[in-house]
């Protein structure tokens, strides 16, 4: 087992790394998808999560991979979007015909 911010993990094993793998392929599989796309790593690294939080199960865990949002037609990205620049109210009431 590994240690690191005071947080154990179980350490993977080859066997759950092939179980792992095997659930992404095929989440891949089902997407179209390829296994290099920042798409297929976003889900991986859920996948790893999920493993580490307990979730053992293949079944189970090809289950909870249909219900993950991942949006195709934008990348992935770990920046939150920026948010639209605030207007002030004379703005509004003139864009608005008040």
């Amino acid at each position: 087992m590994t240690q690191h911010s005071g947080i154990t993990k179980p350490a993977l094993r080859p066997g759950d790394i092939a179980m792992l793998q095997a659930v992404l392929q095929g989440w891949c599989l089902e997407k179209s998808c390829g296994m290099a796309s920042p798409a297929a790593q976003h889900v991986a690294r859920e996948l790893v999560s999920w493993f580490e939080c307990g979730i053992r199960d293949q079944h189970k865990l090809s289950g909870l991979m249909r219900y993950l949002q991942v949006d195709f037609n934008r990348s992935i990205s770990t920046k939150p979007p920026r948010p639209e620049p605030l207007r002030s109210a004379v703005n509004i009431g003139e864009t608005s015909g008040l």
